[in-house]
Protein backbone atom coordinates (compact mmCIF):
# COMPACT_ATOMS: atom_id res chain seq x y z
CA UNK A 1 0.00 0.00 0.00
CA UNK A 2 1.42 3.15 -0.92
CA UNK A 3 1.96 5.88 1.75
CA UNK A 4 0.52 9.56 0.13
CA UNK A 5 1.25 11.50 3.28
CA UNK A 6 3.19 15.08 2.67
CA UNK A 7 7.05 15.07 3.78
CA UNK A 8 6.42 18.51 4.15
CA UNK A 9 6.03 21.20 7.54
CA UNK A 10 5.72 24.18 8.34
CA UNK A 11 4.96 25.96 12.06
CA UNK A 12 2.37 28.08 12.65
CA UNK A 13 1.55 30.26 15.75
CA UNK A 14 -1.29 28.96 17.63
CA UNK A 15 -3.46 31.91 16.69
CA UNK A 16 -3.13 31.36 13.42
CA UNK A 17 -6.01 28.78 13.87
CA UNK A 18 -7.29 30.31 16.94
CA UNK A 19 -7.54 34.14 16.90
CA UNK A 20 -9.07 33.69 20.77
CA UNK A 21 -5.58 33.23 21.37
CA UNK A 22 -4.74 36.90 20.92
CA UNK A 23 -5.59 39.45 23.31
CA UNK A 24 -8.40 40.96 23.97
CA UNK A 25 -9.35 43.41 21.30
CA UNK A 26 -6.84 43.28 19.03
CA UNK A 27 -8.65 40.97 16.00
CA UNK A 28 -9.75 43.63 13.62
CA UNK A 29 -9.48 41.51 10.57
CA UNK A 30 -11.80 38.76 9.74
CA UNK A 31 -10.34 35.30 9.70
CA UNK A 32 -11.50 34.81 6.29
CA UNK A 33 -10.01 37.97 4.88
CA UNK A 34 -6.22 37.82 6.90
CA UNK A 35 -5.47 34.49 7.28
CA UNK A 36 -7.22 32.09 4.75
CA UNK A 37 -5.20 32.90 1.84
CA UNK A 38 -1.94 31.60 4.01
CA UNK A 39 -4.03 28.31 5.11
CA UNK A 40 -5.24 27.70 1.51
CA UNK A 41 -1.68 28.00 0.43
CA UNK A 42 -0.57 25.89 2.40
CA UNK A 43 -3.11 23.15 1.63
CA UNK A 44 -2.33 23.51 -1.84
CA UNK A 45 1.21 23.03 -1.46
CA UNK A 46 0.18 19.50 0.63
CA UNK A 47 2.04 21.29 3.66
CA UNK A 48 1.92 19.72 7.13
CA UNK A 49 0.83 22.74 9.89
CA UNK A 50 2.04 22.13 13.66
CA UNK A 51 0.66 24.76 15.59
CA UNK A 52 3.76 26.45 17.89
CA UNK A 53 2.78 27.07 21.32
CA UNK A 54 0.86 30.52 22.62
CA UNK A 55 3.53 31.85 24.72
CA UNK A 56 1.51 34.94 26.10
CA UNK A 57 -1.92 32.49 27.11
CA UNK A 58 0.30 29.67 28.57
CA UNK A 59 2.05 32.34 30.69
CA UNK A 60 -0.98 34.18 31.80
CA UNK A 61 -2.92 29.99 32.37
CA UNK A 62 -5.46 32.52 30.38
CA UNK A 63 -6.90 33.41 26.99
CA UNK A 64 -8.46 36.35 28.48
CA UNK A 65 -6.15 39.51 28.97
CA UNK A 66 -5.72 42.85 28.07
CA UNK A 67 -2.69 43.64 25.32
CA UNK A 68 0.88 44.29 26.71
CA UNK A 69 3.65 46.05 24.49
CA UNK A 70 6.88 43.86 24.52
CA UNK A 71 8.37 46.24 27.54
CA UNK A 72 5.68 44.95 30.08
CA UNK A 73 6.79 41.01 28.57
CA UNK A 74 10.26 41.75 28.51
CA UNK A 75 10.87 40.04 32.26
CA UNK A 76 13.08 37.51 33.52
CA UNK A 77 10.16 35.24 33.88
CA UNK A 78 8.60 35.80 30.69
CA UNK A 79 11.48 35.01 28.40
CA UNK A 80 12.33 31.77 30.67
CA UNK A 81 9.10 30.79 29.24
CA UNK A 82 9.77 31.65 25.98
CA UNK A 83 12.94 29.36 25.98
CA UNK A 84 11.23 26.59 26.96
CA UNK A 85 9.02 26.81 24.73
CA UNK A 86 11.44 27.26 22.08
CA UNK A 87 13.17 24.42 23.27
CA UNK A 88 10.10 21.84 23.05
CA UNK A 89 9.76 23.77 19.30
CA UNK A 90 13.10 22.44 18.47
CA UNK A 91 12.72 18.79 20.04
CA UNK A 92 9.75 18.76 17.48
CA UNK A 93 12.08 20.23 14.66
CA UNK A 94 14.58 17.73 15.11
CA UNK A 95 12.19 14.78 15.90
CA UNK A 96 11.01 15.80 12.54
CA UNK A 97 14.63 16.06 10.32
CA UNK A 98 15.79 12.79 12.11
CA UNK A 99 12.51 11.12 10.37
CA UNK A 100 13.43 12.50 7.19
CA UNK A 101 10.79 15.26 7.00
CA UNK A 102 11.41 18.84 5.95
CA UNK A 103 10.26 21.54 7.71
CA UNK A 104 9.81 24.36 5.03
CA UNK A 105 9.10 27.49 7.50
CA UNK A 106 8.11 28.89 10.48
CA UNK A 107 6.16 31.80 10.35
CA UNK A 108 5.00 34.41 12.55
CA UNK A 109 2.73 36.92 13.33
CA UNK A 110 4.12 40.74 13.14
CA UNK A 111 3.79 43.05 15.55
CA UNK A 112 3.16 40.30 18.32
CA UNK A 113 5.33 40.69 21.34
CA UNK A 114 6.24 36.86 21.32
CA UNK A 115 5.55 36.30 17.59
CA UNK A 116 6.68 38.90 15.11
CA UNK A 117 9.65 38.12 12.86
CA UNK A 118 10.62 41.42 11.50
CA UNK A 119 8.50 44.30 13.09
CA UNK A 120 7.15 45.44 16.43
CA UNK A 121 5.18 48.70 17.22
CA UNK A 122 6.64 49.72 20.26
CA UNK A 123 5.69 53.55 22.45
CA UNK A 124 8.49 54.48 20.36
CA UNK A 125 7.53 53.64 17.23
CA UNK A 126 7.85 50.73 14.99
CA UNK A 127 10.94 48.75 15.02
CA UNK A 128 12.69 45.81 13.45
CA UNK A 129 13.22 42.98 15.60
CA UNK A 130 12.42 39.68 16.75
CA UNK A 131 9.21 39.03 19.33
CA UNK A 132 10.41 37.45 22.51
CA UNK A 133 9.86 33.84 22.02
CA UNK A 134 10.47 33.91 17.80
CA UNK A 135 14.05 35.22 19.18
CA UNK A 136 14.46 32.53 21.41
CA UNK A 137 13.47 30.02 18.89
CA UNK A 138 15.76 31.51 15.88
CA UNK A 139 18.77 31.11 18.02
CA UNK A 140 18.15 27.63 18.84
CA UNK A 141 17.33 26.49 15.20
CA UNK A 142 18.91 28.76 12.97
CA UNK A 143 21.92 26.02 11.89
CA UNK A 144 18.82 24.49 10.02
CA UNK A 145 18.30 27.71 7.96
CA UNK A 146 14.61 27.37 8.41
CA UNK A 147 12.90 30.72 6.67
CA UNK A 148 10.54 32.75 8.94
CA UNK A 149 8.29 34.44 7.81
CA UNK A 150 5.64 37.68 8.83
CA UNK A 151 2.76 37.52 8.82
CA UNK A 152 1.06 40.85 8.56
CA UNK A 153 -2.65 40.89 9.19
CA UNK A 154 -2.92 44.08 7.31
CA UNK A 155 -1.81 43.19 4.62
CA UNK A 156 -0.61 39.22 4.40
CA UNK A 157 0.11 39.70 0.17
CA UNK A 158 3.72 40.01 1.37
CA UNK A 159 3.53 37.24 3.81
CA UNK A 160 2.07 35.10 0.76
CA UNK A 161 4.10 35.80 -1.59
CA UNK A 162 7.20 34.66 0.55
CA UNK A 163 6.15 31.80 1.67
CA UNK A 164 4.85 30.67 -2.10
CA UNK A 165 8.60 31.44 -2.96
CA UNK A 166 9.37 29.01 0.02
CA UNK A 167 6.91 26.35 -0.84
CA UNK A 168 7.76 26.53 -4.67
CA UNK A 169 11.76 26.28 -3.92
CA UNK A 170 11.37 22.56 -3.56
CA UNK A 171 14.45 21.41 -1.95
CA UNK A 172 16.49 24.57 -2.28
CA UNK A 173 16.27 24.86 0.99
CA UNK A 174 17.01 21.51 2.06
CA UNK A 175 17.54 21.17 6.09
CA UNK A 176 20.83 20.30 7.96
CA UNK A 177 20.36 16.87 9.30
CA UNK A 178 21.37 16.69 12.71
Amino acid sequence: MEDHRSKEFVFVPFCLFAQSYQAEGIVKYEWSSSIRPIIELLMDYNINMIQMPCSEASFHNSLIRKPKGILKYDTEEFNEHCTSLANHTLKEIEQLLQNGYKVKAILGIEQSPSCCVNYIYTNKGTEKRKGLYMEKLYDKVKEYQIPFIGINRKNIKKALHQLEEVLQEGNKHENIKV
